[in-house]
């Protein structure tokens, strides 16, 4: 199989990237023209989903497996554009179950450098701490969002190799990075996005509080968290190809 070529400005294929199958399914089952390529042990599917030409994943779970199947999609597949599409835990008070966080910046809560001297959340190398989404991308996802009639805020997404279930660490990230959702995966792909001038935008609709309560709250919702990231994702991109 051979990957899509592309020359500047002649083709404009779109990444979704979701952590688990559940993410993903529902528009892996709309695709038309779809195959099917495994590298690494991720399969990528290419076709069309709403007249736009597109490449799905489903990653896996953490911050590595998010940053191969980005860097996949970078150097394989020429996209231009990688979107993260999930769930979240909320960090805000304007955001509750099935509610959506748009990034409009991205922090990895788990860098920590700080015993040199370095600010807490900064990524060594690029040396900044808050990762950029790409300003038209999010202000699309608003839109949509908001003709679907959905409840959301545009902040700054955080992102650790830790499930968020205490009430301490989710004060912590909180107050630490201004953050209104954290999760396991969109960090890294901005890392990866940023190095290789790729727009990006993670999509996170709330399936639990982040608190003491998590379990119970992640169990329920989340099949109704990444059914409306889904259908977000799906309605945005005939808006941003």
């Amino acid at each position: 199989f051979l990957p899509i070529r592309c020359v500047k400005g002649e083709c404009d294929v779109i990444g979704i990237i979701g952590a688990m199958r559940i993410e993903v399914e529902a528009l892996k089952a709309k695709l038309t023209n779809a195959t099917t390529t495994t590298i690494s042990g991720v399969d990528y599917h290419q076709g069309q989903l709403n007249g736009v030409d597109v490449v799905l994943a489903v990653s896996g779970v953490g911050k590595v497996f998010a940053a191969i199947a980005a860097q996949t999609m970078v150097l394989h597949f020429h996209v231009s554009k990688i979107i993260n599409s999930g769930v979240a835990g909320t960090l805000s008070s304007q955001l509750h179950i099935g509610d959506v966080a748009i990034s409009n910046a991205l922090v990895q809560h788990d860098m920590d450098t700080s015993c040199v001297g370095d600010p807490v959340g900064l990524i060594s190398g690029i040396n900044i701490v808050e990762l950029p989404a790409d300003e038209s991308l999010y202000t699309a996802v608003a839109d949509v969002a908001q003709s679907l009639g959905f409840n959301h805020q545009i902040g700054t997404v955080a992102t650790g190799d830790q499930f968020v279930g205490n009430r301490e660490r989710k004060d912590w990230i909180t107050k630490t990075f201004n953050a209104i959702a954290c999760e396991m995966e969109a960090g890294s792909i901005a890392q990866v996005c940023y190095v290789n001038q790729i727009p990006f935008v993670t999509i996170r609709v709330i399936s639990d509080e982040a608190s003491g309560d998590v379990h119970i709250d992640y169990m329920e919702f989340v099949k109704l968290a990444a059914d409306r990231s889904m259908a977000i994702t799906e309605a945005l991109l005939p808006k941003i190809a």
